[in-house]
């Protein structure tokens, strides 16, 4: 049998269920019902249908990465439009009424927080673990969830809330439950657009109706560097089983280590590695003017097994977080001492040291992010490639 292509297929899905929805989609008296599409470049990573009615959210999404599964998800909201409780579990995308079986790393099967007495506690049942792990983050109030696929549907409920302020923008808190919370806010930026956020994870910027409902995102510059568009109600199981027999995405920005041995001695560096899908990369996925955590995931790492100098810069041997802030004519290096720290929030106290370095256009153009070191008769020189774009510097070694 011959297979539609998939965007061709989530088209015909969406048209398919629309009369069986068409009741509840839309009433303002009763549950309202959609679906998101989110796509990364040419990859689709999310198709998420929900439902809201009073202070309820829920429904179920189809996620790509790191491995194809089924979320369902339930958020219950206090009064004020705060999460009182939200509940995750990971179902099998072949059969949603048997759980999920990873077969990568950590992996979380169920997530269920609570939020009360300005305390938000997780308890998450995650893969390899003999008991349950628990969080506790304290926080006066939670409205949004953080984590690699967001549910757009509660990117939504903000917005909402928003409109019916009627206020041109909401302080907000988001929570990652493996780091802590976090201070947002929805803002309006013009009538119909809406900008998600806080400086440490950049702006999603969104396209409202007047109720606040969402129909477009643009999360490029973001951690979540997807584009959401709104659809009609889409069946999620019909979705999951189509497109789990297609090639799956795995995780976005796999994670690499790479040893360079310059003049006998090692330079390690460890840092995750995105692919550019199709997509914009440096002035859309990487803004400009901006600092990027210099790949994607975890800090980029270098380790020095002995100092080097960068033209009259000394930076001693050591671990450094690389960071930078690309440029179109020249990007800034910035060595930070703060190997630990979830690099969308850098600690800028422990910069070391930063230096300018040039940047130029190449023939060849670099699918996966890529650092990479040519040695020299001094040193080396340290090279950032991605798209059609190099940042580079000359080092010398210094040896006592």
């Amino acid at each position: 049998m011959r297979l539609l292509p998939v965007n061709m297929f989530l088209k015909v899905v969406a048209v398919q269920v629309t009369a069986a929805f068409t009741n509840c989609f839309g009433q303002q008296n009763g549950p309202y019902t959609a679906s998101f599409i989110g796509t990364m470049g040419v990859d689709t990573v999310l198709v998420e249908t929900y439902t809201m009615i009073h202070n309820h959210l829920y429904g179920k999404a189809f996620v790509r990465v790191p491995e194809d599964y089924i979320a369902q998800f339930s958020v219950h909201f206090y009064p004020d439009g705060s999460i009182r409780e939200f509940n995750v579990a990971a179902m099998d995308p072949l059969n949603s009424s048997v759980p999920f079986r990873a077969a990568s790393g950590a992996f979380e099967y169920r997530l269920t927080m609570n939020c009360q007495h300005d305390t938000c506690t997780y308890f998450n049942a995650e893969k390899g673990q003999p008991a349950e792990t628990i969080f506790k983050h304290a926080a006066p109030g939670m409205n949004f969830v953080g984590g690699w696929v967001p549910f757009i549907s509660l990117m939504e409920w903000n917005c909402v809330q928003l409109a019916r302020s009627g206020k041109q923008a909401l302080p907000l808190h988001m929570i990652n439950h493996r780091f802590r919370a976090y201070e947002i806010s929805a803002r309006y930026g013009g009538k119909d657009s809406v900008l998600f956020g806080g400086p440490f994870i950049e702006y999603t910027r969104i396209k409202v109706d007047e109720q606040g409902r969402i129909l477009r995102t643009n999360g490029l510059g973001t951690p979540w560097n997807y584009i959401v568009t709104k659809h009609e109600p889409i069946d999620i199981e019909q979705i999951a089983k189509r497109m789990t027999k297609t090639r799956g995405i795995g995780f976005p920005s796999p994670e690499e280590r790479v040893q360079f041995v310059v003049q006998n001695t090692t330079l390690d560096v460890q840092y995750g590695r995105p692919y550019k899908r199709g997509r914009q990369i440096f002035g859309g996925v990487v803004p400009y003017d901006s600092v990027w955590r210099t790949g994607a995931g975890g800090a980029t790492i270098l380790t020095l097994e002995n100092p080097i100098r960068i033209g009259k810069t000394h930076i001693p041997k050591g671990q450094y977080s690389l960071y930078t802030i690309p440029r179109q004519n020249q990007w800034i290096l910035i060595f930070n001492k703060d190997v630990l720290r979830w690099p969308t929030d850098p600690n800028r106290a422990a910069d070391y040291v930063s230096v300018v370095i040039p940047v130029q256009k190449v023939k060849e153009v670099a699918e996966q992010f890529t650092i990479n070191i040519e040695p020299t008769q001094t040193g080396g020189v340290l090279q950032f490639r991605w798209d059609d774009v190099m940042a580079y510097t000359e080092f010398s070694l210094v040896k006592h």
